[in-house]
């Protein structure tokens, strides 16, 4: 049983009610998972500038510690659109899961700097992925987009990835839980690697680019929503697609304005001092099968093997842009 179908049937009794039908109300609410890093900013945007109000949709976000971690509730009902990595979303569909992606969301850069950082401490001698052989390294969660591009980056770097252990350490955590010594490295997200570093600046610091140094220009992460929901309520989505994307041109249009970090930090609520220093991803509105199956590619190398379908089948019409 792979960790989403486990966390699924974990998760499924103590979920609450399923939200209320999408149609036949005035306005229609989705109930959308999110975690708070960088790549939701369009949605945040989308709602912040009226664009999902103009299409008739109220979002209620619900954030939770990791992508893989609300996928579970999309299953049950509890979410109607789960942003989520793309790693967790293409497990999920391996294991017979009817998860479609209804938008892109974010991919790595193709030079540093990127929004993943492998960091450890200073003056430990953890230089690669050759001194990590035998240590532990976090990751928020195990076999998701983090912990594939920090495999990606050990092996890259000299390392026997199946010689590092995985600790899961959700992102807030980390910097304290690697100051600490109880892991000797950690693969941070932004906002959270600006935040290790203004924090514990004199004991960590930053030794690898997972991103753009394994996979530049990677596909990253995505929104996903159920493909019986999808044939039952095609049209509220088509709606869902055209605010977030206009949230994504406002986010594409600000990336070096002020006001695009003022948004981050308001659901992030990470200091904008702080976000000044952070390197932003790639904004896509669409899912392209290339990009899907490159990453099968690496997903199968590192041990995540079985059968999967033809990713073309796997992209709703909002995200074939």
């Amino acid at each position: 049983m792979t960790q989403i179908t486990r966390r699924a049937a974990l998760t499924l009794a103590a979920l609450p009610l399923a939200a209320p039908p999408l149609l036949g109300q005035n306005l229609t609410k989705l109930r959308v998972s999110v975690i708070p890093v960088l790549d939701v900013a369009p949605l945040h945007a989308a709602i912040r500038e009226g664009y999902f109000a103009a299409e008739g949709i109220e979002i209620d976000t619900s954030t939770t510690t990791g992508g893989a971690t609300g996928l579970p509730g999309l299953i049950a009902g509890q979410f109607q659109v789960t942003f989520s990595n793309t790693v967790s979303i293409l497990l999920g569909v391996r294991e017979g899961l009817d998860f479609r992606f209804v938008s892109g969301a974010s991919r790595g850069a193709m030079t540093p700097p990127d929004i993943f950082a492998v960091m450890a401490k200073k003056g430990s001698g953890i230089r690669s992925g050759k001194d990590l052989e035998g240590k532990r390294i976090a990751s928020n969660t195990r076999n998701n987009i983090v912990w594939l591009r920090g495999m990606a980056w050990v092996e890259k770097t000299g390392g026997d990835w199946h010689r590092v252990t995985t600790v899961e350490v959700p992102f807030p955590q980390m910097a304290d839980a690697l100051a600490g010594g109880r892991i000797d490295a950690a693969i941070l997200s932004e906002p959270f690697v600006a935040g290790a570093l203004a924090t514990h600046g004199d004991t960590l610091e930053r030794i690898g680019w997972p991103i753009s140094e394994t996979a530049p220009g990677g596909t990253n992460a995505q929104y996903v929503a159920m493909k019986d929901e999808l044939n039952a309520h095609g049209e509220v989505f088509d709606r869902f697609g055209r605010a977030l994307h206009r949230g994504v041109d406002w986010v594409n249009a600000r990336l070096t304005d002020p006001v695009l970090l003022e948004l981050i930090a308001g659901f992030s609520r990470v200091p904008i001092e702080r976000l000044r220093q952070v390197a932003l991803p790639a904004y896509p509105k669409g899912v392209t099968p290339g990009e899907l199956d490159d990453l099968l590619v690496s997903m199968k190398h590192f041990g995540m093997t079985g059968t999967y379908p033809a990713t073309s089948s796997l992209i709703f019409r909002t995200a074939a842009v």
